[in-house]
């Protein structure tokens, strides 16, 4: 029999880099959860996972279609509703509130993880040595960490994030991606040579051996290219790696230039529509979604854009349980839908015009009080 000693608390609001923040990882549960009970099993011996929970607003914008990768992999999501503003410690209180119980009550549990980087979580690591239980730490490899936190768990486990590559359905939303687009007459045009190399190689004339010996010495120039190419990395003509990081760090600045356009929150699904429809009227947020419509944005990055111009909306006070089904309701009838090509992977926005496989079919306001997904 599996000894199951092994028990996860996972802080998610930290995890994913704070509400305001929205970075939430394309990376599957199940393989944090592998990486966390191959540590445990190999620094202390430990047996299997028992006990895994995850701590969280799971109605915060941008956060809400992660929970179904969080379910699926066997965690248990844990609802935390701030009493007040401080909304970053309501987690944090509720996950230690159960980490401690669960150290008096579950004896045959001997590991506790904590998945975190945060030093609030000190007092707890020290308290679950008084009760003689071996503490884990861990966060994705790119978060900072806690120094004191560090230091005082037994083991701390720099998690790493295996990105899910772009689904093969949906490749066709970056036809539009000027990137994309010059790439391929580059690959055409690398076939001509190819032919008429091997169709030199076909003719035994002794002439052509010279030509052979001349092509080093033509490709030299090329490889002196690198230093041509970095002052064009400095001017507007940009492309691949360096327009794709300039891309994805200004999409926090670009939220920031937008302006609140509705103030309060949606009472109804109605209200919801509406209001996300006024959002969609201001030139800042329709520039933010057409970009993020080219390149195949995930809904939390469109979060970022409908926070900003509506700090209070959310699909919960609207009686809508995710972001996806409300925003399936909202975009009916304007550019935008939502598009997946598996469960697997979160929801990205597209332009309803192409017309992309794994496109998501709109939600009447039937369907939503059906509870249709």
């Amino acid at each position: 029999m599996t000894n199951r000693n092994v028990a996860v608390f996972i802080d998610a609001e930290n995890l994913f880099k704070g509400y305001g923040k929205l970075q939430i990882p394309d990376v599957s549960m199940d393989d944090i959860l592998d990486q966390l009970e191959k540590a445990a099993s190999r620094e202390a011996g430990a047996g299997s996972i028992a006990l895994s929970r995850a701590y969280a607003d799971w109605g915060a914008l941008g956060i809400d279609d992660y929970r179904r990768d969080v379910e699926r992999s066997g965690v248990e999501p844990i609802q935390v509703f701030s009493v007040g503003k401080a909304d970053k410690n309501a987690a944090d209180i509720v996950l230690v509130v159960d980490c401690l119980r669960a150290a008096a009550d579950l004896e045959h549990l001997e590991v506790f993880i904590i998945v975190s980087a945060d030093g609030d979580f000190v007092p707890l690591v020290r308290r679950l040595h008084e009760l003689d239980k071996y503490v884990i730490g861990a966060t994705l490899a790119e978060h900072p960490v806690n120094s004191v936190l560090e230091k005082e768990v037994d083991q701390y486990v720099a998690l790493k994030a295996k990105p899910i590559p772009p689904a093969a359905a949906l490749q066709a939303i970056f036809s539009a991606d000027p990137v994309s687009s010059m790439a391929a007459p580059a690959k055409k045009a690398a076939k001509k040579p190819a032919k008429k190399a091997a169709a030199v190689a076909e003719r035994p004339q002794k002439q052509e051996q010279p030509k052979r010996q001349q092509t080093p010495k033509q490709e030299q120039p090329k490889k002196q290219a690198p230093k041509q190419e970095q002052p064009k990395k400095q001017t507007g003509g940009r492309n691949q790696e360096s327009a794709k990081k300039p891309g994805k760090a200004s999409w926090h600045e670009m939220a920031k230039d937008i302006s609140v356009v509705h103030a309060g929150p949606a009472k109804s699904p109605e209200d919801y529509k509406t209001i996300v429809k006024q959002v969609l009227s201001d030139s800042k947020v329709r520039s933010f979604s057409d970009k993020l419509a080219n390149e195949g944005g995930t809904l939390p990055i469109l979060a970022m854009a409908i926070k900003a111009a509506a700090p209070q909306l959310s699909p919960s006070d609207a009686r809508v349980s995710t972001l996806s089904r409300a925003l399936r309701f909202a975009l009916a009838g304007t550019q935008y839908a939502l598009a997946r090509e598996s469960d697997d992977v979160q929801p990205v926005l597209v332009r309803r015009a192409a017309n992309p496989a794994g496109m998501l079919s709109d939600l009447s306001l039937d369907d939503i009080e059906r509870g249709v997904q």
